[in-house]
């Protein structure tokens, strides 16, 4: 019995002292590759991220791994509050897809859309005020307080339609007192996030591994997060399966107030709908981020939300963009999952968009 309590006591000094070497190695691996601080928290919410009185926003010069962002808390090069003379300052404003994910540093297409301008021999000053996760009325906030300061002559605004799932006038009272903030970790939470083991193995190892393997790792960890998820929300889960009248209206709403925000600040204002590929896989990963949410909710709302946008554009002189429209039969080349665009799709987009920007403002045929 002794000896067996030895070896179970010796395993666990092995094991804890070989998580301790990964680890250490991790984090020295980090500090010289990223400049990351040996010590601490360093994950992508609380390198890049804060929160102000108007809720969450990028942390200034806050440096995550591949995301830089400037002394204004942008991705992007700093830029001065007082806009360049002759310069056309342009604005985007989205999520993970507008502020860049899977794309290499400088190929998100807020920074594609910039080298779009010059190369049409115009001098085109584009800040990506992107953050991940914001709900349309939160990204109008954002607008509204920390973005128009900058005075743009035009505002690229990406939609999302996954917040409007039910939707109760109580939640939309709900969500216009609490602005968005920072997730609220717990002990526990923070001592696992402070581990980099875990990522740097996801990063470093896993892409190096057979892609059946690699393959075999995710499926194997997207089936535990939904078992996971099912348990917690028992009925709740998918329970949202059709578009409801009401989160029409609540768009069309929102976009009633975008828009006089824009015409009140003199800025031109261009509509962008997202792109949605749908496949088995990219369904089973939105469920973990939306885990209310039906894939008929999903379908439904990629047909209904478009056309309900693109309506309210046509009746307003507003130019739009249906980005679905643009990607369609061609999702494997420019889309590396539901949302989010590969490097030739981020192209794709900054090609699409500059010729509304470059556009004379004159409504007519824009939309077709």
């Amino acid at each position: 019995m002794k000896k067996e309590v030895k070896e179970v006591v010796q395993w666990a000094v092995f094991t804890a002292s070989f998580v301790a070497t990964i680890e250490l190695a991790s984090r020295v691996d980090q500090w010289l590759t990223y400049g990351a601080p040996i010590l601490g928290v360093y994950t992508y919410d609380s390198a890049l991220f804060t929160s102000d009185e108007y809720g969450i926003r990028g942390k200034p010069n806050g440096h995550y791994e591949k995301w830089i962002l400037n002394s204004s808390g942008f991705r992007g090069d700093d830029v001065t509050l007082e806009k360049p003379a002759s310069s056309l300052r342009v604005v985007c404003i989205g999520a993970s897809e507008t502020f860049g994910f899977y794309e290499q540093p400088g190929n998100e297409w807020p920074h594609q859309l910039e080298q779009a301008l010059l190369h049409r021999q115009i001098q085109g000053e584009v800040i990506n005020g992107a953050i991940a996760g914001m709900s349309l009325p939160q990204r109008i906030q954002h607008l509204k307080n920390r973005l128009l300061p900058f005075k743009p002559d035009v505002v690229i605004f990406m939609l999302e339609y996954g917040s409007y799932a039910g939707l109760t006038s109580e939640r939309i009272e709900a969500r216009e007192r609490a602005p968005m903030a920072l997730p609220v970790q717990h002990d526990m939470v923070d001592g696992v996030k402070s581990l980099r083991v875990m990522s740097r193995l996801k990063d470093v190892v896993l892409p190096k591994l057979p892609m059946p393997i690699q393959e075999l790792v995710g499926n194997m960890k997207r089936r535990l997060q939904i078992r996971t998820i099912k348990q917690e929300l028992g009925p709740a889960y998918r329970s949202f399966q059709q578009v409801q009248p009401f989160e029409r209206q609540a768009l069309e709403r929102d976009l009633e107030t975008l828009r006089n925000l824009a015409e009140t600040a003199g800025v031109r204002l261009i509509l962008v709908s997202p792109a949605m590929w749908f496949t088995e896989r990219n369904l089973a990963d939105i469920v973990i981020s939306w885990p209310y949410l039906d894939e008929s909710w999903w379908r439904e709302a990629g047909t209904v939300l478009p056309l309900v946008a693109k309506a309210f554009a046509r009746q307003h002189d507003v130019f739009y963009i249906d980005l679905s429209e643009t990607m369609r039969g061609s999702e494997e080349i420019y889309m590396r999952d539901f949302l989010h665009f590969s490097d030739r799709g981020a192209k794709l987009v900054a090609d699409v968009i500059v010729e509304q920007v470059t556009a004379k403002p004159s409504f007519s045929g824009m939309i077709p």
